[in-house]
């Protein structure tokens, strides 16, 4: 800085100097001099400032001093200092103009907050969707309060939309008006409840009712609860089968001679009583009795013709013999009725009830004339045009048999195995209420989530295996955790989707899926499709014709109209029994049977007689 000052005031002493020398010259050449002089100056000048310039730039390259801009430096603990802002949405609630009404918790929320909204629909409406800026959520529970939740993106409007609930009709009909009614209003508010009441007249009893043309059983009492379609329900009313049972003798009769404490007359009232309650167990059974009381005694004649205007008459006994080996089951037919199916049927499930060592019998006894009845009691059912048969349990001279017969609960047993051959001859079925007020009903919800609930927990929590498939027939069929209406619904089975089970109640109740293990209730909600007691589908639809005899092995195997698990059952073929063909399916798997014209599935199901 020194030599930059000192070279300035030398420039400034010369151009004194020069303008005192040239005073005295003539003024061209002063204008000339000051020129040159001013000029240089002027380069002087600007050399002592590039200089200086440099030596500055020099002198900071040397201190590494670098004097940073004004304002440039941060303050100490300036990051920590600043918060971060988020951004605040609006959240707009539009109202619909009926319906029912939405509201939300917050009115602003940030992007990441919770907000909550609660639709609610007014009576006679229900949710169809919620909808949050601009993406559409179908309700779930669409005839209650809906709560939900979101998080925004941006500003969002939030709106719900109802609708009017609709009116369905329920169409009801009967076969026949003069064998029963049934009574149901002609529609009802959807998601509300319906209940259909059949109703036999005297000599009838309801069995079938359809429900959207498929059978549901025989349930005189019939709810649809949560309604969303329409339905149609048919009650089909048929004639009851009449049971006239006739305990045979009265008092303390023919005492065992083998087991003192044994007498016939208390051991046929005791099973008499005990088969009428099992009979009634089932839908379409009349069940009388000869005798109110034990007590008195009635003319054997008599006792048969009380059976008028009944189908059937059995008389229930004990046997005797000299001897004491002799166990078989005897049944004694009217004339020519030796080879009656039903004979041969209770004969059978007598003998392998009891385990007797020898096989059953039947047989007639006619008195000399060879015409008339040997035994009062079917004397008397003869005529009065009813038929009739006295069934031998076996005899009381026999000790084993004897003691079996003393025992109450084998009473018991068998008549509710004599009741079974009873209904599958006449081709009845247990009975879902039997017609009584106080009797269980069923119920199938069928709400917008599809919730169907079956009325009746299973009798028995036993299970078996099964290979059978159904076809579930109605809309919503819970898929439960375990067999009862109280265990956890995990889901819905699909109507008319076929499902392969893996076992099943020992009452034939509820079906365990092979696909997830879940257990559907099958009794009125699901039709068989395949099993080892039903027919397959025939794979062949030619048909040819057959004179081959078929012994049945299977108890159930259905009658049908065609040669197709489609057609309608037109009642059971007896296991063990040998029937006659007049056709079979070219495949072999169908054959027509000679008696009636109905058909039967072969394969695996019965064998060559």
């Amino acid at each position: 800085m020194m030599k930059s000052k000192s070279k300035a005031i030398s420039v400034l002493v010369a151009a004194c100097l020069a303008v005192n020398v040239f005073s005295f010259a003539p003024t061209a050449f002063a204008r000339e001099a000051d020129e040159q002089a001013g000029t240089k100056a002027l380069q002087s000048s600007q050399q002592e400032a590039a200089s200086d310039q440099t030596e500055q730039t020099e002198e900071r390259d040397e201190t590494d001093e670098v004097k940073e801009p004004e304002g440039s430096k941060e303050s100490p603990g300036t990051e920590d200092s600043v918060e971060e802002k988020h951004l605040e949405y609006q959240i707009t609630v539009i109202q619909p103009e009926a319906g029912g009404t939405i509201q939300t918790d917050k009115t602003k929320a940030a992007e990441n907050e919770t907000v909550t909204y609660t639709a609610v629909p007014a009576e006679g409406y229900k949710i169809t969707s919620i909808q949050i800026g601009g993406k559409t959520l179908e309700a779930e529970k669409p005839y209650e309060t809906v709560t939900g939740t979101f998080s925004p993106e941006g500003d969002t409007q939030v709106t719900a939309v109802f609708e009017k609930l609709k009116t369905y009709r329920i169409a009801t009909s009967v076969n026949s008006s003069s064998k029963g009614s049934i009574t149901a209003s002609a529609s009802v508010l959807e998601n509300e409840e319906m209940t259909i009441k059949a109703k036999a007249k005297s000599g009838y009893y309801l069995s079938d009712l359809l429900v959207d043309g498929e059978s549901v059983g025989a349930p005189y009492t019939y709810t649809f609860s949560n309604v969303t379609e329409a339905h149609t329900v048919k009650a089909v009313f048929s004639k009851q089968v009449k049971i006239m049972l006739d305990a045979g003798h009265f008092g303390n009769y023919n005492r065992s001679p083998v087991y003192s404490a044994y007498y016939e007359s208390r051991m046929t009232w005791s099973l008499h009583n005990h088969l009428k309650a099992a009979l009634e167990d089932y839908n379409g059974f009349s069940v009388g009795v000869t005798r109110a009381s034990q007590a008195k005694d009635m003319n054997v004649y008599t006792r048969g013709t009380v059976s008028k205007g009944y189908d059937l008459f059995l008389s229930l006994h004990s046997n005797s013999s000299s001897a004491r080996s002799t166990d078989y089951p005897l049944i004694i037919t009217q004339k020519g009725k030796t080879g009656d199916s039903l004979a041969k049927s209770l004969g059978k499930t007598i003998q392998d009830t009891m385990g007797t060592k020898q096989g059953y019998k039947v047989w007639q006894r006619l008195n000399s004339d060879g015409k008339t009845e040997y035994y009062g009691v079917l004397r008397g059912s003869k005529a009065v045009g009813t038929k009739g048969m006295i069934i031998e349990h076996s005899f009381h001279t026999n000790l084993v048999a004897t003691k079996w017969l003393f025992n109450n609960s084998n009473l018991k047993k068998m008549a509710q195995k004599e009741a079974q051959v009873l209904a599958e001859h006449y081709g009845l079925s247990k009975a879902e209420d039997n017609g009584k007020d106080d009797a269980d009903t069923i119920k199938v919800s069928i709400p917008a989530v599809n919730k169907v609930t079956a009325a009746t927990k299973p009798t028995s929590s036993k299970t078996v295996k099964s290979s059978q498939k159904v076809k579930v027939i109605i809309t919503g069929l819970n898929m439960r955790k375990s067999y009862t209406t109280s265990s956890k619904s995990m889901g819905k089975a699909k109507k008319n989707k076929t499902y392969q089970l893996k076992a099943k109640t020992k009452d034939g109740k509820w079906g365990q899926l092979k696909t997830n293990g879940y257990w559907i209730y099958l009794k009125g909600y699901t039709k068989v499709v395949s099993s080892s007691s039903t027919a397959k589908k025939a794979t062949s639809t030619k048909t040819v014709k057959s004179s081959k005899k078929v012994k049945v092995k299977v108890k159930g195997l259905n009658m049908r109209k065609s040669y197709t698990t489609s057609s309608k059952s037109m009642g059971k073929a007896k296991k063990n029994k040998t029937y006659q063909l007049k056709a079979k399916t070219k495949d072999g798997k169908w054959g027509q049977l000679k008696t009636n014209g109905y058909w039967i599935y072969l394969k695996g199901y019965t064998k060559a007689a």
